[in-house]
């Protein structure tokens, strides 16, 4: 599995704050990333990439909570049972 991070230059025009965004991202992946490696099969990969979309500094627990609704929608996805073609 591969995860990518991005947050926009128009958005946060200094680099400063943009690295600190993106490593509050990286955080939150790192802590929270194992209940997905648990979900997926072995035989398959999944490639993520992550944009932080809002114009306002944040804080780590809303990064935190976003990250865990999207690991768990992730799971949902993956755990979902493929459509039988009839």
């Amino acid at each position: 599995m591969q995860a990518g991070f991005s947050v926009p230059k128009k958005k946060f025009r200094s680099s400063v704050h943009r690295h600190r965004v993106r490593r509050l991202m990286v955080e939150a992946w790192r802590l929270h990333k194992h209940t997905l490696y648990e979900a997926i099969p072995a035989n398959h990969q999944i490639h993520l990439f992550f944009i932080f979309t809002d114009s306002t500094m944040p804080q780590y627990e809303p990064i935190k909570l976003a990250m865990i609704k999207g690991v768990e929608k992730l799971i949902t996805i993956v755990n979902k049972e493929p459509a039988n073609p009839a």
